[in-house]
């Protein structure tokens, strides 16, 4: 399999994650399957339910998750490789560009306050500015992104985890965010590799969760929270054991590790549900965004990974020219460029 046919797979996994799961977020998954999926689960694109602010989008539609990383993805290959300036330029791009507005209006808070810092926008203080840690923001804001580290490190592991800390740290400095963050861009480069198993994808992710977190204590502010590492071990026990059972996994993964907006339960949660899809991309996919909660983000990182470990040949033929089309993406010719810098 070609470096491309993997970026590529990673990168439309992303995608279909992400916009099959926004109208599922918030959820929790008895409530998709008898309000969104009509007595069954969701296994495809479907409209912004009644409660959405977003109503009348195009099916496929993708969320700020799989934005970030599509323009990161651009700025980094103008740059040549992951830079501190290009992942800064990325996130002022989607705020500031009108064409954007639709990312930029669904932008969680750990990044919005990270923008406003870069832009020199100066905060309110408040009692948690001067506690020694700060656990407002150990947010998976970082992880939902950094798989795109993986991509220009096809097999470098190390230097995935410390491109994830340079993108991510600017919006997102906090040691747990930081340990997302590494633990889903090891993945992704030991998913880019030929021969890698699953267990070695899953082993890598554990190791960039471990190592992750040990550097961003160097540069990132500490915050109190569940490790990640341990939780993906966990999580991945649950997935094995119910591999054959897709209701029991996705409600087992919700109740024992979570899969909302905390890193430390959105990480964890997708190496349960790659375990239980055997790496398989849509399997993976349609596990994360039925898990509920925050669907569009577990859904995006479990896409991507498998993407990248399974390549653009797994996944189904109609979803790269409508996810494109819609989104006004070039995914193709970005794979491409991205394919020509690691070359």
């Amino acid at each position: 399999m070609t470096q491309y046919d993997r970026i590529l797979g990673a990168m439309v996994g992303a995608a279909i994650g992400n916009a099959m799961g926004a109208p599922l977020e918030t959820r929790p998954p008895y409530l998709i399957k008898e309000e969104l999926g009509k007595g069954e689960f969701v296994r495809d694109y479907i409209e912004m339910p009644y409660d959405s602010p977003l109503q009348n989008l195009p099916l496929g539609t993708v969320s700020y998750d799989f934005a970030i990383a599509y323009l990161s993805l651009v700025e980094f290959v103008k740059a040549g490789g992951v830079t501190k300036k290009a992942a800064i330029d990325a996130l002022l791009e989607l705020k500031n560009n009108d064409r954007y507005a639709i990312y930029s209006a669904r932008v969680d808070r750990a990044s919005a306050v990270g923008i406003e810092k870069l832009e020199g926008i100066v905060q309110e203080r408040t009692p948690y500015d001067d506690l020694p840690v700060d656990n407002r923001y150990l947010t998976n804001g970082a992880a939902m992104k950094s798989w795109v580290c993986g991509l220009f490190n096809p097999g470098n592991m190390e230097k995935a985890i410390d491109d994830s800390i340079l993108m991510c740290r600017p919006a997102h400095d906090n040691v747990i965010a930081l340990s997302g963050a590494a633990s889903i861009a090891a993945a992704t480069s030991v998913a880019m590799t030929d021969g890698a198993s699953l267990s070695d994808v899953i082993e890598a992710g554990i190791t960039g969760a471990r190592k992750g977190y040990e550097k961003a204590m160097y540069v990132a502010r500490k915050a109190a929270g569940a490790s990640i590492e341990e939780r993906i071990k966990l999580a991945v026990e649950i997935g094995v054991k119910y591999s054959n059972d897709f209701e029991k996994c996705v409600t087992e993964m919700t109740d024992l590790i979570g899969t909302g907006i905390n890193a430390n339960e959105a990480v964890p949660s997708v190496f349960g549900f790659l375990a239980a899809a055997g790496g398989d991309v849509m399997k993976s996919i349609y596990l994360a965004i039925n898990a509920g909660n925050d669907s569009d983000t577990t859904g995006t990182m479990a896409g991507a990974i498998a993407g990248a470990f399974k390549g653009a040949g797994s996944i189904p033929e109609k979803h790269l020219p409508l996810l494109s089309s819609v989104n006004n993406m070039d995914i193709e010719r970005v794979a491409r460029e991205i394919s020509e810098i690691i070359a």
